[in-house]
């Protein structure tokens, strides 16, 4: 898994240097902007590989298989649906949305609504690997997909087709995995006849806990649905806002604050089950979580530093040029991420415990970015410090809730 999950995002990082170096800055602010929509919208994706990893390894371990059938089929046929009318919304409003974004290539449009049908039913063959804990088939599926993104967006943009085909390259490698990781899974899985004859009784036409999916499954999606929009919102709304070459500049200089921004993302990989166990036992604040936030905090200090100190190499690594309207943006975008970075793993905290209250803060906060951005939006610099300002007061709310609340309470009581 560490394998395939490291060669998926190099894959992707590749793919992004590619573009960025053989697009220019307006074609790469176009694609970056349609992409940053892309993972707003399949935010509810993320969270049911999730959702579907936990139950399912639960059903395995009790070989509950018709149950784990029972859960595939569900959500195979409800996510489709959905997946399908989102997208014909997309289809039908694509000149209203080419408008808004400032996008004129409406291929590019019609391609995003592809690629979202197939990411936001992908994560069900997936979860369902995953669950079932053939992590071999996960990582063989997750590296083809990273590796024929790259390999046909190369292919296509020399081929001239620009947007089209790093657009399309996206499309075609996640038309390829969903059916091919579709048709191991079902392959995988022991036929109705196998559990019967093996677990006599086992089968049953009980109906899978659906509420309690779904009661796990809400929360967590409106945590990454709120953070993503947090840190995704401001690259659409300046798409709309500003000429196109003012947003590849800022779409240059997303891309180093991007990086920064997931930084931290193995270490909370790593931390959510362990605290998902000890919140489960209502226990103190445990080390696991301090020594979490002291290993980002370096990891994404580090980079910042590193940013505010060689803003130019950075930027000629990635973009193979150098853009002197990018380095203050770089700088701004490298303090932003860092305290979005640290709120990540706080909240991800809260996801561990049965702790819910941190969402109205949350939503709160998103909706006041979005709303703010809107209105102050005068200069690139303007943007960043409006989005910064909420990454900084979120970030304290949350280690607030985390820290210091829960000591006053434990005083009163």
């Amino acid at each position: 898994m560490l394998m395939g999950v490291g060669l998926f995002n190099i894959f992707n990082l590749l793919y992004h240097l590619f573009m960025l170096r053989v697009l220019s800055p307006v074609e790469y602010g176009h694609l970056n902007s349609l992409l940053a929509l892309l993972m707003i919208l399949s935010v509810p994706a993320s969270t049911l590989q999730t959702t579907l990893t936990k139950f399912i390894s639960s059903f395995q371990g009790q070989k509950q298989y018709h149950q784990v059938r029972g859960l595939l089929r569900h959500f195979l046929l409800w996510v489709s649906i959905s997946a399908c009318f989102i997208v014909s919304l997309i289809l039908i409003g694509r000149a209203s949305l080419s408008s808004f974004l400032q996008v004129p290539s409406m291929d590019a449009i019609i391609l995003l609504g592809i690629i979202l049908l197939f990411a936001l039913v992908i994560p069900i063959p997936w979860g369902g690997l995953q669950g079932l804990q053939k992590f071999g088939l996960l990582s063989l599926h997750l590296v083809l997909n990273g590796g024929l993104k790259l390999l046909l967006g190369m292919l296509f943009v020399l081929l001239g087709l620009g947007i089209s085909g790093a657009m399309g390259a996206i499309a075609l490698s996640y038309f390829i995995s969903f059916f091919l990781s579709l048709w191991m899974l079902w392959k995988g899985l022991p036929s109705r006849e196998t559990v019967i004859q093996t677990e006599p009784g086992s089968e049953k036409d009980r109906p899978f806990p659906v509420s309690e999916v779904y009661r796990f499954f809400l929360p967590a999606g409106m945590t990454l649905l709120c953070f993503m929009t947090l840190t995704s919102a401001d690259l659409i709304l300046v798409k709309h806002f500003f000429t196109p070459i003012e947003a590849g500049y800022y779409s240059i200089a997303q891309m180093v604050g991007k990086i920064i921004l997931f930084l931290p993302l193995p270490v909370v990989m790593v931390m959510f089950p362990k605290l998902s166990a000890i919140g489960d036992r209502k226990e103190k604040i445990p080390p696991v979580l301090k020594q979490s936030l002291l290993i980002s905090s370096c990891l994404c200090g580090g980079a910042t530093a590193f940013c505010f100190v060689f803003p130019s190499e950075i930027i000629r690594l990635l973009s193979g040029g150098i853009y002197i309207e990018c380095i203050p943006l770089v700088r701004l975008f490298s303090v932003n991420m860092t305290f979005f970075s640290l709120t990540f793993v706080l909240l991800y905290y809260h996801l561990s415990t049965r702790e819910r209250g941190f969402l109205y803060p949350l939503l709160f906060f998103t909706l006041a970015q979005i709303g703010l951005i809107i209105l102050f939006h005068n200069t690139l610099k303007q943007v960043l410090f409006v989005a910064g300002a909420h990454a900084f007061f979120l970030f304290g709310i949350n280690i607030y809730g985390v820290y210091v609340r829960p000591r006053k309470i434990d005083q009163y009581e």
